[in-house]
């Protein structure tokens, strides 16, 4: 028959066995477990970031069009509730072009 001190001599031996393994044994990663996910996300930001950059860098200026041309093509799309791309004639510091912004005309 077992008894209540059995079962409290089994787990108090459990007990001391589980703190001997973590105290000699068992060895914390730490930091390098999770390395792997840091370098996963790292990789694919990194990858976004060179995209972005190549696609800024490739990007051209639009033929520009007159004011009176701007005005027709707004308002057929305005009345028509077509989009429309529009780039604004503007290079930033490092003479990248602006880019591409598209939509519908909701006022004009």
């Amino acid at each position: 028959m077992v008894t209540l001190m059995d079962n409290q001599d089994e787990l108090h031996y459990k007990l001391i066995n589980a703190a001997r393994f973590f105290q000699n044994d068992y060895q914390d990663r730490g930091m390098v477990k999770w390395q792997g996910y840091f370098l996963s996300d790292h990789t694919e930001d990194v990858g976004k970031y060179s995209k972005n950059r190549m696609d800024n860098r490739m990007r051209e200026d639009h033929e520009e069009m007159s004011e009176e041309s701007i005005s027709q093509h707004l308002m057929q799309a305005f009345d028509q509730q077509f989009s429309v791309t529009i780039q604004l004639r503007n290079h930033n510091a490092e003479g990248i072009v602006s880019p591409l912004y598209h939509g519908k005309v909701l006022g004009f």
